[in-house]
Parts: C-alpha cells; sequence; structure tokens
C-alpha cells in the first residue's frame, strides 16, 4: 500500500471550530476539508479531481502551547458607521478618528510550535505530483488561516509492504479516529477499538459541492462521525490484537478515513 506522507510545522496555527464568532475558538487538529483544500491549493483542476477520487486520509497535530490574539474586526456598513459616529462625514468619537463603518472587538484562539502529519491514499500519479511540489519547495502555503503559513518538514510517498501490525505504546497526537471501518487497513475488531477511546464525538468536515439557495452559491459540505482523539495509550486487546500500518519513524498508527463522495 502507498501512501503520501506530509509533514509540516507552523510557529502559530488556528483551526477554527465552524459557527464560533466572538471568540473563535481552535480545535487541536485541522478537519479532513481543511487538509484536503491544503492539498489541493498547488494543483491544477484536473490534479484536484483525481486526487478527490476515492480518497482517504488521516490526520495528526501537536502543539506545545496555546495563547489568544485580540484584534478588531472591521466592515464598512453604513448603518454601523452612524449609529457610531452620527453623520456619514464624521468618523470622529471622543474627538479621536477611528475606522469608517462598524468594528468589534475579538478574541482567536491560537497554537505555538504546531507539528501536523497528513497521510493520504489516492490517484498515484497525483501522490508523485504532490511529493515534489512539496519538496521542492517552490511555493508558499498555508494550513489554517492564510497567515498561517508552513514549513514543510517532509514530503515523500511511503510503500507499507507488509500487513498491518500491533501497535503497543502511547500516540503523541490529537487526531481524527473515524467511527466507519472502512478505511484502508483498519483492524476486523476495529468497532472493538474504538468503543473503548474516550472522546467527544464530533461531524468534521470533508469535501463540499456548491449549492444555489435563494441566488447564493453556498459550500454544502459532507461531514464524518469521528472521536477527537487525543494523546494517550491505545488500548490492549487480549484476544484479537489491534493491528494498523504503523508510522514507526513518528510512532504513529494510521487510521484512514475515507473522504465520502459529493452530490453533484
Amino acid at each position: 500500500m502507498r501512501v503520501l506522507k506530509i509533514k509540516v510545522w507552523q510557529d502559530s496555527a488556528h483551526f477554527r471550530v465552524p459557527h464560533t464568532t466572538r471568540t473563535l475558538q481552535t480545535l487541536p487538529v485541522p478537519m479532513f476539508s481543511t487538509a484536503l483544500g491544503f492539498l489541493c491549493t498547488p494543483l491544477g483542476e484536473d490534479g484536484r479531481k483525481r486526487l478527490l477520487e476515492g480518497i482517504q486520509l488521516a490526520i495528526y497535530s501537536r502543539h506545545t502551547a496555546g495563547f489568544e490574539d485580540r484584534i478588531w474586526h472591521r466592515n464598512m456598513s453604513i448603518k454601523q458607521h452612524l449609529g457610531r459616529f452620527g453623520s456619514r462625514e464624521s468618523r470622529l468619537a471622543d474627538n479621536r478618528a477611528e475606522h469608517p463603518g462598524g468594528q468589534s472587538p475579538v478574541t482567536i484562539e491560537r497554537l505555538h510550535d504546531v507539528t501536523t502529519v497528513i497521510y493520504a491514499i489516492c490517484d498515484a500519479g497525483v501522490m508523485s505530483e504532490l511529493e515534489r511540489i512539496f519538496s521542492d519547495g517552490s511555493i508558499s502555503l498555508s494550513l489554517g488561516l492564510a497567515e498561517d503559513t508552513v514549513l514543510v518538514r517532509e514530503a515523500r510517498v511511503m510503500d507499507f509492504r507488509e500487513d498491518p501490525e500491533p501497535f503497543h505504546g502511547k500516540v503523541d497526537f490529537f487526531s481524527w479516529l473515524p467511527e466507519r471501518n472502512d478505511g484502508k487497513g483498519l483492524p476486523s475488531n476495529y468497532g472493538e477499538f474504538f468503543s473503548r477511546i474516550p472522546g467527544n464525538m464530533r461531524l468534521v468536515s470533508s469535501r463540499y459541492s456548491i449549492v444555489n439557495i435563494g441566488g447564493v452559491a453556498v459550500r454544502d459540505f459532507t461531514y464524518s462521525r469521528c472521536k477527537l482523539f487525543s494523546p494517550r495509550g491505545l488500548p490492549v486487546s487480549f484476544t484479537e490484537q489491534y493491528s494498523f500500518y504503523i508510522d514507526h519513524a513518528e510512532k504513529i498508527p494510521l487510521w484512514f478515513a475515507v473522504q465520502g463522495e459529493v452530490a453533484q
């Protein structure tokens, strides 16, 4: 089995929890949709289509600290401008010039010293192309917010020639643990394994299609039901061991999630 591995580092990153506003909360690991966008960015239209055909993903991330940014979100709303300054011509409040329109304080949760490893099973030609693009460092890429640029630590195609093997010990990463057991290399007793892992169940956004609602183009996402896996030791089975493909360099067992097709 051939797997594309992309390992990146970021000084800081924000993986937004959907629908958070005044305080933009962050997840400890990017969603599948974020990773798909990251992989699609350097590809042309044909490459993106080939990438998404039957793609499976496994994502792992860790960080050393968290902190908060406090910023102003500004807009050019006439209504909010009039409410603040009283007239279109003025932008003085308390005898001090301010930004025209409206503004509101926003807190952004951020992660520091972030390492993310993305594993993808996809079209062999696309794997080779992405390996070349990420290895030569010719383009600037971000993961999370637009300003969250990445440093590529490793980009290569791994070839797993052996069968899945038992994993013992701690996984030192956050990850998405898929509920479905149709990913490559998952053990036959994966349902039992999944039930023994504590974690909050979440709907993790994946692929999307563009739909028209009332004349407005809207992204309609598909979602995968996953547990948010936090760093911990894995359970042990005394009857049938839990076996996975393992990246021994990172000490990571790979649990792949199939990225479902979208409605056309």
